[in-house]
């Protein structure tokens, strides 16, 4: 009978820890849950921002977003072959995992480059998962650059 009771206050004091922990979690209002110790979990709810590649360079210059979420170039200019990158011009390897050695192989679906320059009209996403402050340029005209900062 001890032993009954005994395992009977173990699975309760169990249960009830776990939804003590569940309830912890809290929802900060961008989608993301802070747990109770202060750590925010990647967004559920990812979003995309789009940059557009003009003849004057990008616009905007710098967008701030979350881990996670994705940016989307889109060549808006007159001129052919427009090339966002990883900086630094020409390697393009500030990103982690990132480098123009990459394109053309299996490797080039991770890269934070499009590996073409992208026709007018045309796009190319990447979705950032390391935070952080990446710059990126224009492969076809280095003196064109931005900023994505992830957080």
């Amino acid at each position: 009978m001890k032993a009954e009771s005994l395992a009977i206050l173990v699975l309760a004091t169990a249960l009830f820890l776990s939804g003590c922990a569940q309830q912890a979690a809290q929802q900060n209002g961008n989608g993301s849950a802070q747990t109770g110790n202060g750590a925010i979990a990647e967004s559920k709810n990812p979003q995309t921002k789009t940059i557009e590649i003009t003849a004057d360079g990008f616009s905007p210059g710098k967008v701030t977003i979350k881990q996670g979420d994705t940016v989307k170039w889109v060549n808006n200019s007159y001129e052919t072959g427009r090339w966002p990158a990883s900086a630094k011009h020409p390697t393009h390897t500030v990103y982690p995992g990132s480098g123009i050695q990459k394109c053309g192989t299996a490797g080039q679906e991770g890269i934070f480059d499009a590996c073409r320059g992208i026709p007018p009209g045309e796009s190319f996403s990447f979705t950032f998962n390391d935070k952080g402050s990446w710059g990126f340029h224009d492969h076809t005209d280095a003196t064109k650059f931005g900023q994505v900062v992830v957080e």
